[in-house]
């Protein structure tokens, strides 16, 4: 009787810290503003802008709002539309399906994020032609300069000429590579139009 009377309390206890944590979920705003415009509030879902300079090795930080989210993930987490999760870039806009794990993180159960190309002025992209042609002068000849802004090792495995490791994952840690002239013109590049 009393192991049974044991085991109740344990469940009881369990189960209020778990709802504790996702009560504690759903008092904070889950979608920003302006994804709000496209898409509905879900359940275990927040749809949000990486935190500039949040990324870690096993968790980020998503921005909604005036609220902010400390979301885990490890090899089990699923991504869409991501070859690696530090495809996150700093204020890249994500959409995260997660579990509540009491009142602290929550954890990642998949990730996908918003290509922010529709948004760009066309007059913003260069085309393959023209990179080409400005790769035929030095960059300092032609004004230009050209960041890869994908990851060190893909960096490493292969990057155009003359460009220059900026991942854009970690801008802030790097951004003192940029152009002190204003009339540089800029080039980056990674695996998407995103």
């Amino acid at each position: 009787m009393r192991s049974r009377l044991l085991k109740a309390a344990v469940f009881i206890l369990v189960a209020t810290f778990i709802g504790a944590g996702a009560a504690l979920a759903d008092m904070k705003n889950r979608i920003g503003a302006i994804c709000a415009e496209c898409h509905k509030d879900e359940a275990n879902t927040i749809r949000g802008l990486i935190k500039s300079g949040s990324q870690k090795d096993d968790s980020f930080i998503v921005k909604v709002g005036k609220d902010e989210w400390n979301v885990r993930y490890d090899k089990g987490s699923k991504l869409n539309k991501l070859a690696t999760v530090r495809d996150l870039a700093d204020e890249k806009a994500v959409k995260v399906r997660f579990r509540a794990e009491g009142d602290g993180p929550v954890y990642a159960e998949e990730m996908s994020y918003k290509s922010n190309y529709g948004f760009k002025d066309p007059s913003d992209i260069i085309t393959i032609s023209e990179v080409v042609e400005l790769l035929k002068k030095s960059p300092k000849n032609g004004n230009y300069v050209i960041f890869d802004s994908r990851g060190y090792d893909n960096y490493i495995e292969g990057h155009l000429p003359e460009a220059i490791l900026l991942p854009n994952y970690q801008f802030q840690a790097f951004k003192d590579r940029m152009p002190a002239d204003k009339n540089t013109l800029i080039i980056s590049y990674c695996r998407g139009y995103g």
